[in-house]
């Protein structure tokens, strides 16, 4: 990774500084006679002979590596945090298939309510796209899930068609009223008002799918 801010902040500081890049890049007999940026001080010198040619040249290149290994830091401790979430956001959705889509273990429920209660965490960039939490929220997502499991193991057990229970259920059921006129049946509305979390998992390198 650091090798890619070296990459960016040598072709940064080559255009910013051809000229020293132009001189140190040719023969130092070339340079013999030249008038040239002085080193460690204000003003110019002129280089009196090939040797003195060749000690101002590595002069600058320490300059230039100093310069742009600086450059390359800098940039790194900028990204770091974006970095660090943006890892910690992959790792969160391996260790946690039962939040991703298209997973046997994904789970509906706890991926909506997660993503609910996570929200006031959310680190977005400048387009709005989700690429992780300012938190670490494993102990929010193995809360939910132990609540999640709780409530569903509390609920009673659906009775099966064709049981006694199941019939006495039926025959105790009142009638269903039959449609108003002018109301439109509402089949599909569940999908339709499905949210988009499709970003945040492009963003990790995960498939687009819609949860």
């Amino acid at each position: 990774m650091f090798n890619t801010y070296l990459e960016t902040s040598m072709a940064e500081v080559r255009e910013e500084h051809a000229q020293y890049f132009e001189a140190i890049e040719q023969h130092p007999r070339l340079l013999v006679g030249r008038e040239v940026p002085a080193i460690g001080k204000e003003g110019t010198e002129v280089i009196r002979d090939a040797a003195d040619a060749r000690d101002w040249q590595d002069a600058v290149k320490q300059l230039l590596v100093d310069e742009v290994k600086g450059r390359a830091s800098t940039a790194m401790d900028e990204n770091a945090t974006y970095l660090n979430t943006l890892h910690a956001s992959v790792k969160l959705f391996q260790d946690n298939a039962d939040l991703v889509p298209g997973t046997k273990q994904f789970d509906r429920e706890l991926a909506d309510r997660f993503a609910t209660m996570a929200k006031p965490y959310e680190l977005r960039t400048d387009d709005g796209k989700l690429n992780g939490y300012t938190i670490p929220v494993q102990p929010i997502i193995d809360s939910l899930r132990s609540a999640v499991a709780a409530e569903r193991a509390s609920k009673p057990a659906a009775p099966v068609a064709g049981s006694p229970a199941g019939a006495g259920a039926a025959a105790t059921k009142p009638p269903a009223e039959p449609p108003q006129a002018g109301i439109q049946s509402k089949a599909g509305s569940s999908a339709e008002g499905a949210e988009d979390y499709s970003t945040l998992f492009g963003t990790l390198g995960l498939p687009n799918f819609t949860i």
